[in-house]
């Protein structure tokens, strides 16, 4: 009985090992079709993503990012204006420039002014190209004007309306405008080649009080001025140029003795603005 039992029961066993094998191989058939099938996936993906990216770089190249021509001239434009607005005209000077200055070749090609043909080289003027401007009657002109006097920046002379100066006055402004940023504090000028009037100049001092006058019209010593500041290295004067005007019953009128009519007889508007060393705003003819 025993005998009989030990061998009918060796065909089940292998039956049941044959049959976990078979299932097994099955499963690891179903598990390695799908396995594959899902990596095939990710290089899809993957591929679809490095194709895109191809695409978009191909894209580029074919077709690169538009310039905004508009924005490049309208930069282009306005160099001269940013170069305008970067500082004031004051007592402090222009674009790096102050009075007082001495000034080199060097110095003057570093900031890209150029000088004037001049056979004079003891007073000359000197300019930035870039900032120029198409006068009516002139024609093109250059916006600012430094002059040199001994290699000294002595006078900065604004022709442009649209250079800023610390007074808020600017070229074309009446003669009404002028008075009232000076609080009529000016004395009156006329040019003396404009016997008729039609030029003349309002003048006021700056940085500087007189303290004994001298003859109308001279440029004024070191001994009958006074510094205001300590700070104040130089006498400065402010020479607004008029055109259209009328001419006055006296050939200078000091600041001192406006009365209400001469006042009111005032007119025209601002030609140019000078401003500078009294030495330099006597110079009726500049350099010449």
């Amino acid at each position: 009985m025993l005998t009989f039992h030990s061998k009918s029961s060796l065909p089940i066993i292998k039956t049941a090992v044959i049959s976990t094998l078979l299932i097994g191989t099955v499963q690891l058939m179903i598990g390695c079709d799908s396995q594959p099938s899902s990596s095939n996936n990710d290089g899809t993906a993957q591929t679809n993503t490095v194709d895109k990216d191809m695409a978009k770089n191909d894209e580029m190249s074919v077709n690169p990012a538009l310039t905004d021509t508009s924005v490049m001239d309208k930069t282009q434009t306005n160099d001269a204006a940013d170069i305008a607005d970067a500082q004031i005209v004051s007592p402090l000077g222009y674009q790096k420039l102050s009075f007082g200055q001495v000034i080199t070749p060097k110095l003057l090609s570093s900031l890209g002014m150029t000088k004037a043909k001049s056979d004079n080289e003891q007073c000359y003027y000197v300019n930035n190209p870039k900032l120029s401007y198409i006068d009516e009657e002139y024609g093109e002109r250059a916006s600012v004007l430094y002059q040199i006097i001994d290699n000294k920046v002595a006078l900065i002379s604004i022709q442009n309306p649209s250079i800023p100066f610390y007074k808020d006055i600017n070229v074309g402004d009446s003669a009404t405008a002028v008075m009232k940023a000076h609080n009529d504090e000016l004395s009156y000028e006329v040019d003396k080649y404009a016997v008729d009037g039609d030029y003349y100049s309002l003048i006021a001092n700056v940085n500087f009080k007189v303290i004994k006058e001298g003859p109308l019209g001279e440029s004024l010593k070191d001994e009958n001025i006074e510094l205001n500041n300590k700070q104040d290295k130089l006498p400065l004067q402010i020479e607004y140029h008029i055109k259209g005007g009328q001419k006055l019953n006296d050939y200078q009128i000091k600041a001192t003795e406006w009365t209400a009519d001469n006042k009111s007889l005032l007119k025209g508007e601002v030609e140019s603005i000078d401003i500078g060393i009294p030495e330099a705003i006597y110079l009726v003819e500049g350099c010449s």
